[in-house]
């Protein structure tokens, strides 16, 4: 490794400090298996850090027959629907010369965390609440939840009053302007995003989709009358 340049490892995983995670685990395994390498790689190699924003519902039978539909009969298993809206965030800290992403709509920003917490807290944590709540109203699809006047209303309370205080916004973060674009990606009825697989594996969304928001705003002083009436609702 002597006189060689760093490499770059870009973590894409779904994983909250997902380069930090990456680095600790090359780490521990140069450590085990080739130690002579632990010095150059962490003065030499960078694992930045990344966050996906984009509402992606599981594929079902029916969509694969639209898309065969759409290719004039190649049938694509693969197939993944997705909405319009995408946003890619990356730590800007690479080992040398990097490809110019800003270019194609990525952000590029010195820490991706406050991008993460906002979407954490507040996308998710508005899709537990519209999935809960929702299925006990009756409703089977985030588009119908969220045309509901009541839960409407109640999303938005856990968004701007309840999460978007708790998160140190980074320079030129527009929270309310997230808030008000996540009400409008909800309400795309070409998603039917089922409430069902939402309000699945409640135990691993939970803590960090409410739970973090609630212990902020009890330390603060703060009460969140929507996040616990989706607490109610998931009993």
């Amino acid at each position: 490794n002597d006189g060689l340049p760093g490499l770059t490892l870009l973590s894409c995983d779904n994983l909250a400090g997902n380069g930090r995670v990456l680095e600790s685990l090359i780490g521990q395994y140069i450590a085990a298996r080739q130690p002579d390498l632990a010095g150059w790689f962490a003065a030499e190699c960078r694992c930045p850090a990344t966050m996906v924003d984009r509402i992606v519902p599981a594929t079902t039978p029916a969509d694969l027959d639209a898309v065969q539909r759409r290719l004039g009969g190649i049938r694509d298993e693969g197939a993944v629907i997705t909405e319009p809206f995408s946003q890619w965030v990356i730590e800007d800290r690479f080992a040398g010369p990097r490809p110019a992403w800003e270019q194609v709509g990525a952000q590029l920003v010195a820490d991706v965390a406050p991008y993460e917490t906002a979407k954490l807290r507040m996308l998710n944590g508005a899709h537990s609440l519209l999935a809960y709540c929702g299925l006990r109203r009756g409703h089977c699809f985030v588009h119908e939840a969220i045309a509901d006047p009541a839960l409407r209303a109640l999303a938005g309370q856990l968004m701007r009053d309840e999460a978007a205080p708790t998160i140190a916004a980074a320079p030129g973060q527009d929270l309310a302007g997230y808030a008000d674009a996540l009400v409008e990606r909800f309400a795309n009825p070409a998603l039917n995003h089922r409430l069902i697989p939402i309000a699945m594996d409640g135990s691993q969304k939970i803590p960090q989709r409410w739970l973090e928001t609630l212990e902020a705003n009890r330390r603060a002083g703060r009460a969140c009358p929507a996040i616990l009436a989706g607490l109610a609702a998931r009993l």
